[in-house]
């Protein structure tokens, strides 16, 4: 028994003088296994480590200097309290666990238990933590899975890197705390009960009959291990053993690259079930069962690591728990304009006069657009590799420099590995930075970073390619399973390689080109892990299949990566693998429409597929679709997209958003998978479904949370509830929330035009937006960054645009205003309005005017 102290200790973050050091370490007055940092007044580090050894030295993820911070600490009778302005840590001394409050005192979550046993690897231990959460609160992150849904509360989750999923081991809740697992080892995510399979022939396995009481269940098909399990077809049903009612939890049908597991989601009545797995590739799959009582507590295994090692981090709410993950891990920076822009890619350009031409199409079509992509094989017979074959591209440097002159920026694909016969490779092999006789390089090492980063140098930067397509960081294959690496276990390491990828190109670029590519680094990956924001990578999802089923898919994907804490995310739009009558599908063309509608709404808004996919090979319906419904639109809506990443990299904000960022205590609104607001202003249901039958028209159902909403293509507000909405070839379902200034700029043809006249759509009454901008290009971190804002206030009937603040190179003095007060038909759809309210022209010097 512990007396309460009568005095509790004031101790400051590492009593050294230095401005900036490490987490402090608490001492609990024990010896404990278990270690307590605080970094800040709302972020603390909690290890648990084996026979009460020290936690592992420098994390990868987590940035090594912090300012100090003010805490105390009081000892109890049963548990050590400490204290920071926004949170209370308590130790319990019996159970070795840890909880946590807010500054009132209020419980948010707290630990139950914690494992730690030997692994199969020498020195490295199987951990788990498990913590008790609340049943109605929901549980996002982990990173992109192709589940089809998000929410994790009582879900289980595979978390490898794999080509269409990529690990982001952090989570956070609704209740606004965040924790950002420490490890870099395969990890799981609320570990299931096995349920006993028997195969029956074929693809088939059953098991049961099964007792289930109503609700929530969730069954997690583990397929195979380590990479690529094979097959197309997944099915999981279970049928009522006495209504012969079948419900179907997951149907994965005809899609590429199926992950290593996957999670049936089923909401039942009282019953006992047969449960039925339909799979057609290795076969040798195992079944997890979690039932609801699951989502009372979260649990993260990882199979080999030092520790349990985890950050927790008070926000107060979603938007504070991300900020708090991006302060400890690093911030997500504004990409160059041009990145918000439209991105072609295609699989692939195969000669220099091929990528030249299309580029001069685009411009001669006025089809608007800021990037284009060379894809693999370029390379040609040399060899795998960041080299060009002179025999298809004679003149890279004379390419870039057309594509310049089109107002092209240009992006090239670079992979880790390289053909054996390259000097890459032998350069590589020669030092020891390839891993395990494979032709992956080791990105854990330093200096093989630095040689990696040089060779696209070399080859690209120097003449003036601007963003790298980082393809296969997983890496494809996991050639750093089960082998060593610079840092050790590759098994242990098994998950950052892209991350690693992604510091070197970034590091090297911030070095060689500080005011120009790398003053805003952007690069492109299909891997992903916590940290990896503040590399400037975005990560695509991967090889994917051009189905409905696959779009829906996507949506699910985005909205969840982004609820992992790192706001940039793309994907082929359009499917990579594409149907062979893609030219001549009517069915076809309105799925691709539709998929360009999503993109409009994602952070990078980028084509691809294994076909010929600019705009015109489908004709000319689609290239006016498309053109007229979403290009257009993603450049109208340029103002409000960048002003919102602005806030991405000064607040930690998040621009494609999860329903619960903004509505967290809608229990309604804790599962949608098919709809997310983008920014504060825009809610998006996207269509992802064929035209109803003999119709024009395709429908889905939605759900507007409370509060007042307007028909961004029609003008009519809209009343909360679920819905049902219907929408012609050239409609997204777009709502804007009442209270909203819209700014939107003119169609241009790429971001490098002048954004004027500027359309100020005004819904509702007590409206406010103030606009960011700057030059496009120069490093937005930076104390002598130079940009503007222009603040626009609606209220009572007038509108005011106060004091222009700030001004940088480049910047329109005199900017025309077309003021638009929304009403049904008027102000609505992609095209400007034809008749604003009133038109006055601005200097610089506040307005007000009668709207």
């Amino acid at each position: 028994m512990r007396m309460l102290t009568s005095i509790g200790a004031l101790l400051l973050a590492a009593s050294s003088a230095s401005a900036n050091t490490g987490c402090s370490e608490v001492d609990l007055g024990v010896k404990a296994s278990t270690k307590i940092f605080v970094c800040s007044d709302s972020i603390v580090r909690v290890a648990h480590t084996p026979q009460g050894g020290a936690p592992k030295g420098e994390s990868l993820v987590v940035k090594d200097t912090w300012s100090p911070a003010n805490y105390k600490v009081s000892n109890g009778t049963d548990s050590l309290t400490i204290t920071t302005e926004k949170l209370e840590v308590v130790y319990f001394y019996g159970s070795d666990t840890v909880g946590f409050r807010d500054a009132e005192g209020n419980l948010i979550v707290e630990e139950s238990q914690h494992t730690i046993s030997p692994s199969t690897i020498e020195n490295l231990y199987s951990v788990s933590q498990t913590w008790k959460t609340e049943a109605t609160e929901g549980i996002y992150g982990g990173g992109q899975y192709q589940d089809g849904f998000i929410n994790w509360a009582g879900s289980p989750l595979s978390m490898v890197q794999y080509n269409t999923q990529a690990v982001v081991p952090f989570f956070m809740s609704t209740k606004g705390y965040g924790i950002l697992w420490d490890s870099y080892s395969w990890t799981h995510l609320n570990d299931g009960t096995e349920v006993p399979l028997k195969k029956v022939g074929g693809s088939l396995s059953v098991a049961g009959p099964m007792k289930l009481n109503a609700g929530a269940h969730n069954f997690q098909v583990r397929l195979c291990r380590p990479w690529g399990c094979g097959g197309n077809h997944l099915r999981v049903n279970l049928t009522d053993t006495h209504t012969g009612k079948v419900f179907t939890g997951q149907s994965w049908e005809g899609l590429a690259n199926i992950p290593d597991a996957i999670t049936a989601r089923f909401n039942l009545p009282d019953g006992e079930y047969n449960i039925t797995v339909e799979y057609d590739g290795n076969h040798n799959e195992t079944l997890y069962h979690n039932s609801e009582s699951a989502s009372q507590s979260l649990q993260l295994r990882s199979e080999a690591t030092e520790a349990v090692d985890y950050y927790f981090m008070w926000g107060g709410s979603m938007d504070g728990a991300v900020a708090g993950y991006r302060n400890a891990s690093g911030a997500s920076y504004l990409y160059g304009k041009y990145a918000y822009g439209f991105w072609q890619c295609k699989n692939r350009y195969h000669n220099q006069s091929e990528l030249t031409n299309a580029a001069i199409e685009f411009r001669k079509r006025q089809i608007p657009v800021d990037n284009i992509v060379q894809d693999w094989m370029y390379w040609g017979s040399l060899g795998w590799g960041p080299h060009w074959d002179p025999t298809t591209y004679p003149q890279p440097a004379e390419l870039v420099k057309t594509l310049n002159e089109n107002n092209f920026h240009f992006m090239v694909s670079v992979w880790a590995k390289f053909a054996r016969k390259t000097t890459f490779y032998k350069e590589m092999n020669e030092s020891g930075y390839i891993i395990n006789g494979s032709i992956y390089y080791d990105p854990f090492n330093p200096t093989a970073r630095s040689l990696y980063y040089n060779f696209s140098n070399e080859n690209h930067f120097k003449i003036g390619v601007d963003a790298l397509w980082l393809d296969a960081t997983e890496p494809e294959s996991l050639s750093n399973y089960d082998h060593q690496v610079y840092l050790g276990s590759g098994t242990q390491y098994l998950n950052p390689f892209s991350l690693m990828t992604t510091k070197a190109i970034a590091d090297g670029l911030r070095k060689d080109y500080p005011t120009t590519t790398g003053a805003r680094v952007f690069s492109l990956t299909r891997s992903s892990f916590a940290g990896q924001q503040r590399t400037g990578a975005a990560l695509w999802s991967g090889d994917i299949t051009s189905t409905w089923d696959t779009l829906r898919r996507q949506i699910a994907a985005s909205i969840n990566y982004q609820m992992s804490g790192i706001p940039y995310w793309s994907e082929d739009i359009g499917g990579f693998f594409r149907p062979s009558d893609m030219y001549t599908s009517m069915d076809y063309w309105c799925m691709l429409t539709r998929w360009f509608q999503f993109g409009v709404f994602t952070p990078i808004f980028r084509v691809h597929g294994t076909a010929n996919t600019e705009l015109w090979n489908y004709g000319p319906y689609v290239q006016r679709w498309v053109v007229d419904s979403a290009i257009n639109l993603r450049y109208r809506l340029l103002p409000y997209i960048y002003t919102g990443f602005r806030r991405v990299e000064q607040e930690g904000y998040t621009m494609q958003r999860g329903m619960p960022f903004d509505f967290p205590n809608d229990v309604e609104a804790r599962n949608l998978a098919d709809q997310f607001m983008f920014g504060e202003s825009l809610l998006i249901a996207p269509i992802f479904s064929p035209n109803n039958t003999n119709s024009d028209l395709a429908s889905r159902s939605l759900y507007l949370p409370v509060g007042g909403w307007w028909d961004f293509n029609s003008g009519a507000t809209k009343a909360p509830g679920h819905q049902s909405y219907s929408a012609n070839i050239l409609q997204t379902p777009i709502f804007v929330r009442d209270g909203t200034i819209l700014v939107m700029g003119p169609k241009i043809q790429h971001t490098g035009e002048d954004s004027d006249p500027l359309e100020i759509r005004i819904y509702g009454n007590d409206a406010t937006f103030t606009l960011y901008e700057d030059d496009g290009k120069s490093p937005s971190m930076n104390a002598d960054h130079q940009f503007s804002e222009i603040t626009f206030t609606y209220k009572s009937g007038t509108l005011t645009v106060s004091d222009r603040k700030g001004s940088f190179p480049g910047m329109l003095n005199k900017r025309t205003l077309n003021l638009v007060k929304v009403a049904q038909g008027h102000g609505v759809g992609v095209d400007s309005t034809p008749n604003p309210d009133k038109t006055v022209t601005y200097s610089g010097t506040a307005i007000s005017v009668e709207v």
